[in-house]
């Protein structure tokens, strides 16, 4: 089943920049690999901007993790340790593909077809509804930005 993600501008435009090639998560994400996660971009954007197809997901000890992802996180260690803190363990989803719709479902526009539809603080799975009604107005309409 596909899951929405929500992911903070910032890391979003690092995503499809190919510059950050793994989502980071305080709790253990029930993804596994070939699972296609939506991103939804949060404040100010407010859209489905493209989707992640996931390869693998590592669940380790932080300084574990961070030697494993480092490379391709996107981020300082220093912004790792802040997101993870307080935590003993994080979760890293690793992208096998990253596609861009060449244009969003603003949040506003999903409203309107499914009332009270409230973005997820971190990622939940997709129902039927809001799944069809994302396939109907992006279908294919997508970049791809990288493909392993």
């Amino acid at each position: 089943m596909p899951k929405l993600f929500s992911i903070k501008r910032q890391y979003s435009e690092k995503i499809y920049a190919k510059k950050k090639l793994v989502e980071f998560r305080r709790q253990n994400v029930k993804v596994k690999e070939n699972d296609v996660c939506l991103i939804y971009t949060s404040f100010p954007v407010k859209e489905i901007t493209g989707y992640f197809v996931v390869k693998e997901k590592i669940r380790l000890s932080l300084d574990k993790l961070w030697k494993r992802t480092k490379e391709m996180a996107g981020i300082t260690k220093e912004e790792f340790m802040e997101y993870f803190k307080g935590c003993e363990e994080g979760t890293a989803i690793v992208f096998k593909a990253i596609k861009m719709f060449v244009s969003g479902l603003p949040l506003a526009e999903i409203r309107k077809k499914l009332r009270g539809f409230v973005p997820p603080q971190s990622y939940c799975n997709l129902n039927e509804s809001l799944y069809s009604l994302i396939h109907k107005k992006l279908g294919n309409k997508a970049v791809t930005l990288l493909d392993f």
